[in-house]
């Protein structure tokens, strides 16, 4: 037999074992309450008399009592009525509304002690008189429906009889349902004492149980609010909470009081407690059934949960009667799915489910004894051990898992370690590996300095430096994280270091308005730390400085305190918020999203710095700036070196403007990056007819702008202030993709990345770290399309203007030479008009990109003037130009647009027809406007003739403009007609900001 096999034996036997004990339990609690004497009521009559009687024994009154039908009577007024003798209340004829018991009860002698009456939960209304006094009641009977008030709640009484006999008389009625007035739970009788003892039993396990189910709830959402924000706790929380509040309203329905709610809300919100109650149940054994918790029912069940929810709500009493037992079949529906699905995944051998299925068990267990017990009618006390059995199989099945995810969580964090020391190796062994040839390329640049010593070298050098400070950062931060990093301190002078750190830092500076300034006295007294971990930490504390400072001041002070030299960097710079402020000084964390650096300046000086014996401090404000302050030793006044007699503060500034390369000619480039770093070496790969001007804010580039026909621009993504998204943006505003090219440099090559700078306009991107000769093939690349395009402009201009038609310059002839026999002034008034379109048609000025629109009027006058003179009065010219227009437009595109009105719109007509010519002023754009009342055209022809897969010698005036107009202002043209009716040409002119 297979192993997995024999498990699934061994669980079955566990189950089986689960069920028998349970079944032992639940038959032990009956055999235990069922009393040993029995008594039974004859003709309404129980005689106690010759009997021995426990007086801990509760004895149930539901045998043969008087039954009057139709009357509500007291205990005189019953004796001249008509009875019947029925065997058991709980079998009265639903067809009575109201009706009177009456039992006697018969005793050797007068009880000594106080006895006790429990009556249960009635149809609907109750009132109990003994021996002709009202003791209790529920609701208000009543014989006519209009004064009962039903309400149904159990109710005790307790009394001292004063004779050895005691008369009961129950008052019933019923108006709110068809059920008639039965009493189903038996009447219980007993001494005060008894009764008590036995309700504070069941009251005790009830609400044990109770507080319980609420514990759970409220420890689900203690760990959903303040560990883990997972639905299913919430889930948990109402399902714990529901199946405790509906055992104590089915226990103790008197806990409904306090609700003040009538019998109709009483019974409705019962079933819709019992109703979450199994909702939430299916629910939760939804989710831990892993296997199947997209089976399809269970949608099917939510649906009509909430349809029998809805239902319970708006029903009369009557039809929700009439339809409890559809909700009853529901129940039993989705929790044999349940058991179904438990046993299932059960036999599949899937972890955990065995405390699945002892829960489903448990639950089965208690549902089945709950039927038994119904059925045959006996009454019991609560009983709890079903649901504590289910329980505890949540809480096995719970702990399971958090004990097989808790191993998970170890196993991760044990691979977590193993993971980073490889990380740490592998920094280690890269540092180790950079700094061989970083280390050859300085000294060979040293060597080369020294024999030619230029400014390229020098700054060659620096660099190599800097970049051999972040590789220590990276060895130092793994033997810092080992422990084996030592200090060799030494007695030094923090001034001189920090002048040093100032020179090494010139680089950075460059292209800032930034002073880096030095406030240490110059008899400021030694101090006593390692020379080279003192520069390492002021190197990375005033680098961070100046790479998140684009202006403004860096100061360095120093103070002597108890003892030791309290060092301050102050900056101008954006600063950081709170947040990032606790997290700043974490190995690589980085003070703003997306930083080139590795984050690990501030935790190695601050580790650094410890092994001094102080640690490093931070305080920053937001678009103010930030100060980091430490504390080194003095040192001893045997090492005390020779200072200067007097005490004056040496300031060392370093300030960098826009940096411009000499321009030999040509084309102009603007680099826009805050590292100084890479605007060095962007404006070094160039060529020399190249003009290269850098900036280090979007704000300088934007003043830049103004004045100067820029052919590209270069401009790095992640800025402080005004990022290379934005600034982007902002260009785009007032140049288009061909005014003026952009490329961007963003740091990572993320499609996102991308595809952000493409859609605010970049028309190209190089990724850092910058490749130089990819950067200068694309820039050119970039240039020279612009330039093209430029070209491609005249070209088409001077195309245009080849246009004019021969048979338009001969019939303009022929008219004049006919008006020289008939009216010279006329003649000569065409002459100048038609020398005026040729003058105008063949300016220089219409190879240029624009033109002022009064010239294009201009043009567009002297065409409808030798036009009209042509054709008389075959059509009208309208004018409504707005004279305070200053606006440019492209050469010969209003000219064409009034050409095709006339020749295709107007002198198609057989009647004079009008040509409207119209300017309007805009907040946001400039709208021109042709309007003729020609023949027109269709909607087919309207939206194919601006369409270039379609183009064909006719129509280009018309496509041409339009592509000009989409190239310079985004824009085209808007054509509105229809046959017979006349077409209507605009096209709007976006206003520059």
């Amino acid at each position: 037999m297979s192993p997995v096999k024999n498990t699934k034996i061994t669980y079955i036997g566990i189950l089986l074992l689960i069920m028998a004990i349970l079944t032992t339990f639940r038959l032990a609690w009956f055999f235990h309450y069922v009393p040993s004497q029995q008594f039974f009521s004859n003709s309404g009559l129980l005689d106690f008399r010759d009997s021995n009687i426990n007086a801990d024994q509760t004895i149930s009154l539901s045998d043969e009592w008087k039954f009057y039908p139709d009357i509500l009577a007291d205990q005189k007024s019953l004796q001249s009525n008509t009875h019947f003798i029925i065997s058991d209340p709980a079998n009265v004829d639903s067809s009575h509304h109201y009706g009177t018991y009456q039992l006697k009860i018969v005793m050797d002698e007068v009880p000594p002690e106080p006895l006790s009456i429990r009556i249960p939960p009635t149809n609907t209304a109750s009132a109990l008189f003994i021996n002709g006094i009202l003791l209790g009641e529920s609701g208000k009977v009543s014989t006519d429906k209009e004064h009962h008030k039903g309400n149904g709640n159990p109710y005790t009484v307790s009394f001292s009889p004063e004779s050895k006999e005691i008369n009961i008389v129950l008052q019933v009625s019923n108006f709110d349902t068809e059920k008639g007035i039965a009493i189903k739970k038996p009447i219980k009788f007993s001494s005060a004492d008894a009764l008590a003892k036995a309700n504070r039993l069941e009251s005790f396990l009830l609400n044990g149980l109770v507080i319980v189910l609420l514990l759970h709830s409220l420890y689900s959402l203690l760990i959903y609010f303040f560990i883990h924000r997972n639905k299913i706790l919430l889930l948990f929380s109402v399902g714990f909470v529901l199946p405790g509040i509906d055992e104590l309203l089915t226990y103790d329905a008197s806990a409904m009081e306090w609700l003040k709610l009538d019998y109709l809300w009483q019974f409705k919100l019962k079933e819709l407690v019992y109703l979450g109650a199994s909702f939430f149940l299916v629910q939760i054994m939804r989710v831990l059934l892993t296997n199947f918790h997209q089976y399809v029912f269970f949608h099917w069940y939510t649906f009509f949960y909430g349809i029998s929810a809805l239902l319970i709500i708006i029903l009369p009493l009557p039809y929700l009667l009439m339809i409890n037992d559809t909700f009853f079949i529901l129940y039993i529906v989705s929790f044999l799915s349940v058991i179904f699905l438990a046993m299932k995944e059960f036999f599949q051998n899937q972890k955990e489910s065995i405390f699945i299925a002892i829960t489903v068990v448990s639950t089965t267990s208690g549902i089945l004894w709950g039927l038994i017990k119904t059925t045959i009618g006996v009454d019991l006390p609560f009983y709890p051990f079903d649901y504590l059995c289910a329980f505890l199989g949540f809480a096995l099945f719970w702990f399971k898992r958090f004990n097989r995810q808790n191993n998970h969580v170890l196993s991760l964090v044990e691979d977590l370690k193993q993971a980073n020391q490889s990380k740490d190796k592998f920094l280690l062994n890269s540092a180790d590996k950079l700094w061989s040839p970083l280390n050859k390329i300085i000294t060979i640049a040293q060597s080369l300095y020294s024999k030619n010593p230029n400014y390229d070298l020098r700054y060659l050098i620096d660099i190599g430096k800097s970049t051999s400070f972040v590789l220590n950062d990276l060895r130092d931060f793994t033997r810092l994280n080992e422990g084996t990093m030592q200090i060799q301190p030494e007695s030094i002078n923090v001034q001189t270091i920090t002048l040093g750190v100032f020179d090494m830092l010139k680089y950075m500076v460059e292209g800032k308005r930034l002073e880096l300034i030095s406030k240490i006295p110059t008899n400021f007294p030694t101090i006593y730390a390692d020379e080279k971990k003192l520069i390492q930490i002021l190197f990375n504390l005033l680098g961070n400085a100046v790479k998140y400072t684009n202006s403004g001041k860096i100061t360095v002070r120093a103070k002597e305190d108890a003892g030791r030299a309290v060092i301050s960097i102050q900056d101008t710079g954006i600063g950081v918020d709170e947040s990032t402020q606790k997290n700043i000084l974490s190995a690589f964390i980085q003070g703003i999203k997306d930083d080139e650096g590795l984050g690990l300046g501030l935790s190695v000086s601050e580790k650094l710095i410890e092994l001094h014996g102080d640690h490093l401090e931070m305080k920053s404000v937001i678009g103010e700036g930030s100060i980091f302050t430490f504390s080194l030793p003095l040192a001893g006044k045997s090492d005390q070196i020779e200072k200067a007699p007097h005490g004056e503060t040496i300031a060392a500034t370093v300030s960098s403007d826009a940096v411009t390369s000499d321009p030999i000619g040509g084309y102009q480039v603007l680099v826009v990056d805050d590292d100084p770093t890479n605007l060095k070496m962007i404006r070094s790969i160039f060529p020399p007819d190249y003009k290269v001007t850098t900036v280090t804010s979007g704000t300088e580039a934007l003043e830049l702008l103004v004045g100067t026909d820029w052919d590209l621009m270069i401009i790095d993504v992640m800025m402080p202030v005004i990022s290379g998204y934005e600034l982007t943006k902002l260009i785009r505003q007032q140049f288009s993709l061909i005014d003026l090219p952009i490329l961007l440099l963003p740091s990572r090559n993320d499609d996102i990345d991308v595809n952000i700078g493409l859609t605010v306009g970049a028309n190209d991107y190089v990724t850092k770290p910058i490749n130089s000769i990819e950067l200068k093939s694309r820039s050119i690349a970039l240039i020279e399309l612009k330039q093209s395009i430029k070209e491609k402009h005249k070209m088409e201009s001077a195309w245009l203007q080849a246009q004019i038609r021969p048979h338009f310059l001969f019939n303009t002839l022929n008219t004049i030479a006919s008006l020289s026999s008939i009216d010279s002034e006329r003649m000569i008034k065409l002459l100048e008009k038609f020398g005026e379109y040729l003058s105008g048609s063949f300016k220089e000025e219409n190879l240029l990109r624009e033109i002022p629109i009064q010239n294009e009027l201009s043009l567009v006058e002297s065409y409808l003037y030798i036009q009209s003179e042509r054709f008389g009065d075959r059509f009208q010219v309208k004018w409504e130009i707005d004279e305070r227009l200053s606006v440019e437009v492209p050469p010969l595109s209003i000219q064409t647009l009034v050409e095709n009105a006339v020749q295709h719109g107007v002198l198609k007509r057989s009647e004079s027809g009008t040509v409207c010519i119209r300017t309007s002023d805009h907040p946001d754009f400039t709208e021109v406007v042709i309007q003729d009342d020609g023949v027109g055209m269709d909607l087919e022809t309207v939206r194919t003739v601006l369409d270039v897969k379609r183009r064909t010698s006719k129509g280009i005036g018309l496509l041409n403009t339009n592509e000009r107009l989409k190239r310079i202002n985004g824009l085209g043209l808007s054509i509105d007609s229809s046959p017979n009716q006349g077409t209507t040409v605009s096209f709007k002119i976006p206003k520059r900001k």
